[in-house]
């Protein structure tokens, strides 16, 4: 095989390696569901149903008031139930709470279908 060839086989080679690295590079990882919240005054308690996978380190729970532009994470640790009580909101607002698994991997889920509940 001359220069030419082994140059062609090269970049073959080489694009058929990047193309498997990057199909495999974002695992499919499932997001929580069934998510809830009931709110008291100045709190929220947040339940989810459990990611079915063995590689689930833990949860993640983000909360948003309903004028805030964006989501904020709510724990400080990373929660390994699949319940959790939001402190410090403010009374008589609207909130929307996520839950995002987190995997062994270093990946996490997408955002579940968020929950929301207006504190009293």
């Amino acid at each position: 095989m001359g220069r030419k060839g082994v140059i062609a086989l090269a970049v073959c080679l080489l694009g058929l390696g990047l193309a498997a690295f990057v199909a495999a590079d974002e695992p499919s990882h499932s997001e929580p569901g069934q998510v809830t919240a009931t709110c008291s005054t100045t709190t929220a308690s947040v339940a989810w149903a459990a990611v079915n996978d063995a590689h689930v380190s833990g949860y993640d729970v983000y909360e948003k008031a309903a004028s805030d532009p964006g989501y904020v994470l709510a724990n400080s640790e990373l929660v390994t139930t699949t319940h959790f009580t939001v402190t410090g909101l403010s009374s008589g607002t609207a909130y929307s709470f996520g839950v995002i698994a987190r995997y062994n991997d270093g990946h996490s889920s997408a955002m579940s279908i968020p929950a929301t509940c207006t504190t009293s």
